[in-house]
């Protein structure tokens, strides 16, 4: 559970992640109450991991990205 540097890792809030992912913070509730998205709950609140929500992200990628060679028509 520690990062490299021997510290507790920084953890997002419903709030916080629902800005980053641009959505409603109920998506991001019913995402983590269904076991969708990894989250830790403590005293009722949801928390995220932001390393583990960008394996996440990941998972869900679909397309080529940029790193393919794919520039959007430019």
């Amino acid at each position: 559970m520690l990062d490299a540097q021997g510290s507790l890792p920084a953890f997002l809030t419903v709030d916080e992640l629902a800005a980053v992912l641009r959505c409603q913070p109920e998506k991001v509730y019913r995402l983590a109450a269904h076991g969708q998205l990894p989250s830790y709950k403590v005293e009722g609140r949801r928390l995220f991991d932001p390393r583990e929500v960008t394996g996440w992200l990941a998972t869900r990628h679909e397309g080529p990205t940029r790193l393919d060679g794919n520039r959007g028509g430019r």
